[in-house]
């Protein structure tokens, strides 16, 4: 329902009388003058009574900018120039076109979830008509896919869909009906309710454990010879200062205060959907203080930086398989994390991030601390790391422990190092072993091809 209109008055001192300023229907708003009178509570209050009136009066007739020799105008909060008649197939994608016009990176991903698991359902229903009823059809929909574990897309493959799946798309659906009832764009509001208020969301299932490294089994990964000094570099780093992977991508030397032991981390690079530099997650700049068993590390990448921007570039496809297949070169083979099924997931790169975090909780760091240094929008996300730090024993080992010297080494020492695969197309790999000790173990010619060993020979890239 439109807000009544009820003018706004001003006493002008110079004329010695009030002046109503209307608001018409094309947007103008004009000034009228009312009889003079001097200034008083009364005068005043029977100045606001004229207003309305006139307010309304101008409303119902229809004046415009004109009618007051004004300048004609068109009204910028004119109807919604779109057919009555508009579907929800075709309201989102005004929706998602006006999303991604104001920079928002998941625009694109929420396009592609309304056209895979919204729109077949509710898509031909017109959007001023989506009642209650429909969005609950929805939701048991969403349900029934979750429990089937899987959907198939357009092109006829195959993708896994869960209980997060199902809750995610509702969060999208229930975005775009409060945006149909109250979005900033007036073009957007055409609906005076929103049907989504009050609808019972996707059926939450079991969520699955975080993984985490203890720290001995990080000190078996950064000491082994075998693992890439540019990965082992990478596991400590992510560790140490708990950033997010797009965040080390894009992290740059000028960021970062040796000097006085600080990383500012205030951009992040989105390689996932091709955006390129972006703010951080919770678009919140922050600096997090570098750990003492980190620093001869950065030091020594920074002398052997030559001039480059970039503090480290990040591995492309296969990085979550190249890192748990160096945790099994390391010798590091705890079940947990490399098993992904109804409760647990396995390692991926952003749980060396959750491991820093972890350590943070371990070591007695303050929480509000810890929530500002990990970049948390929410303290509720804090609490998950707080929650499993309790319920670790003294035995989890020493948080943040000094790294050996093995990672100040220089790239070109690390190369030479690894050279000796090219030596022989069959010959033998020195691995860490379970138990921590050097084995050695057959290699095949196909190995010498692969980008395990070929990353062993890089060293660090830009």
């Amino acid at each position: 329902m439109a807000k009544d209109r009820i003018g706004t008055i001003q006493y002008d001192s110079g004329k010695g009388c009030y002046r109503v300023r209307l608001t018409l229907n094309d947007g103008a708003r004009p000034w009228v003058n009312l009889t003079p009178t001097a200034r008083s509570p009364k005068a005043e209050a029977r100045a606001r009574e004229v207003a309305a009136e006139r307010s309304q009066i101008a409303r119902k007739k229809g004046l415009r900018a004109e009618d007051f020799g004004m300048k004609p105008r068109s009204a910028p909060n004119q109807a919604d120039p779109t057919p009555p008649e508009e579907t929800v197939t075709e309201y989102a994608k005004r929706w998602c076109d006006w999303r991604e016009g104001r920079g928002l990176g998941c625009a694109k991903d929420d396009r592609t979830t309304l056209r895979r698991h919204v729109l077949p359902i509710v898509g031909s229903i017109p959007i001023r008509s989506v009642g209650r009823d429909d969005l609950k059809h929805l939701v048991m929909a969403l349900d029934a896919k979750a429990v089937h574990g899987e959907t198939v897309d357009e092109q006829g493959h195959r993708r896994p869909f869960g209980w997060k799946s199902a809750c995610n798309a509702w969060t999208v659906v229930r975005a775009l009906f409060r945006d149909a009832h109250s979005a900033k764009d007036v073009r957007l509001c055409i609906r005076e309710d929103n049907p989504a208020e009050g609808v019972v969301g996707p059926d939450v299932g079991a969520r699955k454990a975080k993984q985490y490294l203890w720290p001995s089994e990080l000190e078996r990964v950064v000491g082994c010879a075998d693992v890439p000094l540019r990965w082992r570099r990478l596991f400590a780093l992510a560790v140490y200062t708990y950033m997010r992977a797009g965040e080390i991508d894009a992290l740059q030397w000028s960021d970062v205060d040796l000097e006085h032991g600080i990383i500012h981390i205030h951009r992040s690079r989105d390689a996932r959907r091709g955006k390129g530099i972006k703010p951080t997650k919770s678009s919140a700049a922050r600096r997090v203080p570098i750990e003492p068993a980190l620093l001869p590390m950065l030091k020594a990448m920074h002398d052997e930086s030559e001039g480059q921007v970039r503090v480290m570039r990040l591995p492309g496809d296969g990085g979550p398989r190249k890192l748990r297949m160096y945790l099994t070169r390391a010798g590091v083979n705890r079940a947990d994390l490399f098993i992904t099924d109804a409760t647990r997931k396995a390692m991926t790169f952003h749980d060396l991030r959750a491991t820093g975090i972890t350590w943070c909780a371990v070591r007695g760091d303050e929480p509000l601390k810890i929530m500002q240094r990990a970049g948390h929008a929410d303290f509720a996300t804090t609490q998950i790391y707080l929650r499993e730090a309790e319920n670790l024993t003294h035995g989890f080992g020493q948080v943040f422990p000094e790294l050996p010297n093995n990672l100040v080494e220089s790239s070109q020492e690390s190369s030479q190092s690894g050279s000796f695969l090219t030596k022989s197309m069959i010959s033998f790999n020195k691995v860490c072993g379970p138990s921590g000790a050097r084995t050695r173990m057959p290699v095949r010619a196909a190995d010498f091809k692969s980008a395990a060993y070929a990353d062993s020979a890089k060293g660090p890239r830009e």
